[in-house]
């Protein structure tokens, strides 16, 4: 017994030591240019060419500098282990909750200073009961180098020293008989201009165990070498996200995801500090097929198939619950999808006529009516659909399938000749520095643009496109 319960404590030691230490991996920055994402990339050493890493972390930060959210990941991108802050209305951390693999909900901890030098963290359970606590001893730069871990009795203490860089050199752990388990340092490879490490070799018992790459990221673009949007957050490994839109100001996005093609769930997220905190599922949609959010975030207009039909519903944001729920296709006799709400009046969307069509609409006094058929973008034999139309009416972006014709699969762009009330649309050409795709979106600025491939969000640099526009 007492050999399974020291290997008990030794487990869970591990994992706090983990979780402490990615708690306290803040690396220097130059004020003016704060951290919004970083992601580390962990290869067991030697690495050959090509080899993927056995593991990842992410770290999302506000626009603040305080980080809002860690994930470790599996190489497929799985979470295993989720731990999103908490702060009082002063930006004090007070908590957080994680998640690990397997489990369906979060754990709660608490954290609170004694005083300026010492952060102690408390883990309770579900009747808010304190199971564990750790106490940290605090530096001059506010990073630990003490830390003591207590259950029922003090288990022992982390140690950890750092370079003159603020970089952790040494960590280890220390019982109460003064035996040092897991110790390991670090030897930092290479330092970006804004004094951020990008690769470290980690070393344990003398020899070169693992080697750590990291990418930092100081933009609002939220994007990782692999141009996945928010990865971890929306992009995630566990389903496939099918569409993403946005209200008029950004500050909410819409997405779908599905492990089904037809039957997929709605999520929402609304942004704090520049960033896309979590995306919370819309109970309230079931399951839908696809849909779009409006410019200013209280309505969403989505669809459902059932079989051969695809009927339009709409539904509104009353005192924060998703209700008035709406059938347009029984009111208006009229089916679809692929929506782009542009403004109050006008919405972009897909209809099965002629293959697939897109079409411009209006909702009026409850009702879906049909206001232009759009015949510049369309074709008979091809489908169109998963309209982005610019706010200035400038260019439409949509996708193009034709069955067999590799020329008219893709992003396809049409720019208005005229004016934003009489718009004229040109003959659609295709982009073709794009993959094939759909969900287009161009954001931030108009800088960043936004698509699916059917199972990550994905990011480019509107420049890429080469749009014709001034």
């Amino acid at each position: 017994m007492k050999i399974q319960m020291k290997a008990y404590y030794i487990s869970i030691l591990l994992f706090l030591g983990f979780v402490y230490a990615c708690k306290k991996d803040k690396e220097t920055q130059i004020p003016d240019d704060k951290i919004t994402l970083e992601k580390i990339n962990y290869y067991k050493y030697p690495v050959s060419p090509g080899d993927p890493p056995f593991q990842f972390r992410l770290t999302y930060y506000f626009d603040n500098g305080n980080p809002h959210r860690w994930m470790l990941l599996d190489p497929a991108g799985r979470i295993m282990t989720d731990y999103i802050y908490e702060y009082d209305g002063d930006w004090q951390h007070i908590g957080a909750r994680y998640r690990e693999e397997g489990a369906a909900n979060f754990s709660k901890e608490k954290v609170r200073y004694k005083n300026d030098s010492t952060m102690i963290t408390e883990w309770v359970d579900s009747l808010g009961k304190i199971y564990y606590t750790m106490i940290d001893n605090l530096n001059a730069n506010n990073k630990t180098y003490r830390a003591a871990f207590i259950g029922d009795k003090l288990h022992g203490y982390d140690s950890t020293f750092y370079t003159k860089e603020g970089f952790e050199k040494r960590i280890f752990f220390t019982n109460t008989k003064g035996k040092v388990f897991n110790d390991r340092s670090f030897i930092y490879d290479s330092i970006n201009p804004f004094g951020d490490w990008i690769e470290r070799k980690k070393i344990m018992q003398d020899t070169i165990r693992e080697l750590h790459k990291r990418e930092v990221y100081y933009g609002k673009d939220y994007v990782s070498n692999n141009d996945k949007f928010y990865e971890g957050i929306v992009s995630t490994g566990e389903l496939s996200e099918n569409v993403i839109n946005f209200s008029a100001d950004e500050s909410i996005l819409f997405l779908t995801r599905t492990s089904g093609w037809t039957n997929q769930s709605a999520y929402i997220a609304y942004k704090k500090n520049g960033l896309f905190k979590e995306t919370i599922p819309i109970e309230e949609l079931d399951s839908i097929y696809n849909g779009a959010i409006s410019p200013n975030g209280d309505k969403i207009i989505y669809s459902i198939r059932d079989e051969n039909q695809t009927s339009i519903w709409l539904i509104s944001k009353e005192n924060g619950v998703w209700s008035n729920r709406t059938n347009l296709t029984r009111e208006s006799n009229i089916e679809g999808g692929y929506f782009y709400w542009l403004n109050d009046h006008e919405i972009y969307f897909y209809n099965k006529i002629n293959n697939g069509d897109i079409l411009l609409g209006e909702i009026d006094k409850g009702k879906l009516k049909i206001n232009d058929s759009l015949p510049s973008l369309n074709t008979n034999s091809g489908t169109e659909f998963s309209p982005f139309v610019d706010k200035s009416k400038r260019y439409i972006i949509f996708t193009r399938y034709v069955e067999g014709d590799e020329s008219h699969q893709g992003f396809f762009v049409s720019y208005n000749q005229n004016d934003f009330n009489n718009p004229d649309w040109s003959k659609p050409q295709k982009l073709t520095k794009l993959p094939y795709g759909w969900s287009a979106n161009i954001v931030n600025g108009g800088t960043q643009f936004i698509y699916s491939n059917g199972e990550d969000i994905m990011s480019l640099p509107v420049e890429e496109l080469e749009l014709k526009i001034n």
